[in-house]
């Protein structure tokens, strides 16, 4: 069977937003956050178009999210909601598949995007290092819960940022940014919980810096494999 890969972040200077970054909106058509998310997916197209008729795969995308400082950093603004559905977009608009996906938030005035070709790295370890399988649809409670029931050992990392990289293994019907939401919302006892929060709704504003990545296996059918990796900002082993 195969084993999570993990892929190299692009450290290439990105190309400079001129659009907003828009978090994913499941407002009606033709409302103003669907118009917004449109906007920053077109805007993040135009940036990237060029480059990706030179670019070998596998390919790695990098979105580096810049917020007003009146902003909290470590709340809402969650980043796996402005990949999604921006990434979806993006195969869809130019035909290629991302094989690993970043995106990181800081206070700063500009946004960007890179992209280009990846290769696979070590393991990057972490605070946690963890691995889970799951056979359930993502769109189910059941699949939250067959993560979360593997990993209650787990106690909340310390306040502050987090660094998170989740590293999937999937058959080839699987559509795996559809399952990126889910796993993080199923990371309660990693990310930890406000008071009185509901049972999915884990602190993951607090992830500053996201790494996810994905190999197909046919073998694996609607199963999941899922590596976790998580460690405060700045604790990360060295690339």
């Amino acid at each position: 069977m195969t084993v999570p890969v993990f892929y190299a972040r692009p450290e290439l200077v990105g190309s400079t937003l001129s659009v907003p970054p828009a978090l994913a909106s499941w407002d009606s058509a033709g409302s103003p956050g669907q118009a917004r998310s449109a906007a920053f997916a077109a805007d993040v197209l135009a940036a990237i178009a060029p480059k990706l008729p030179v670019t070998p795969e596998p390919l790695a995308l990098r979105l580096d999210i810049g917020l007003p400082d009146i902003v909290p950093l470590l709340a809402l603004n969650d980043l796996d909601n402005y990949l999604f559905p921006l990434v979806p977009t993006l195969t869809k608009g130019t035909g290629r598949q991302f094989a690993s996906v970043w995106a990181t938030k800081r206070h700063a005035a500009p946004s960007s995007v890179a992209v280009c070709q990846t290769q696979t790295v070590q393991d990057p370890g972490g605070l946690y290092s963890l691995q889970v399988h799951t056979t359930a649809s993502a769109s189910t409670t059941a699949y939250k819960r067959q993560i979360r029931d593997q990993i209650t050992a787990a106690q909340p990392l310390p306040d502050g940022p987090i660094a998170l990289q989740l590293a999937f293994v999937v058959g080839p019907r699987r559509a795996w940014p559809n399952l990126w939401k889910a796993t993080i919302d199923s990371l309660g006892p990693i990310l930890g919980r406000d008071a009185g929060a509901g049972e999915w709704n884990a602190r993951d504003g607090r992830i500053t810096d996201l790494g996810l990545h994905c190999v197909i296996d046919p073998a694996m059918g609607n199963h999941v494999t899922i590596a976790i990796r998580a460690c405060p900002v700045g604790k990360q082993a060295a690339r």
